[in-house]
């Protein structure tokens, strides 16, 4: 789901809880490029949003640092 358009059609009606790209994002992107894509998703979504993958999401295939990345940005 492209976030923008989400943001589009649902504007502050309703919270989100995720967007984090859990299949290439934090598989084989570096520790930057998932934090940059936390910090975009807050962009869009500066209230209302849980910016995580699901639990079942965070797999043996992604490594340590892209996860502390993630929850790092996540929650400035």
């Amino acid at each position: 789901m492209e976030t923008k358009s989400l943001k589009y059609r649902f504007g502050d009606n309703i919270s989100f809880c995720g967007g984090v790209d859990a299949q290439n994002l934090l598989v084989k992107g570096t520790p930057e490029n998932v934090r940059k894509n936390a910090r975009e998703l807050r962009n869009v979504f500066p209230t209302g949003l849980m910016i995580s993958p699901s639990h079942e999401a965070i797999l043996l295939d992604i490594s340590p640092a892209n996860i502390e990345a993630l929850f790092d940005e996540g929650t400035k």
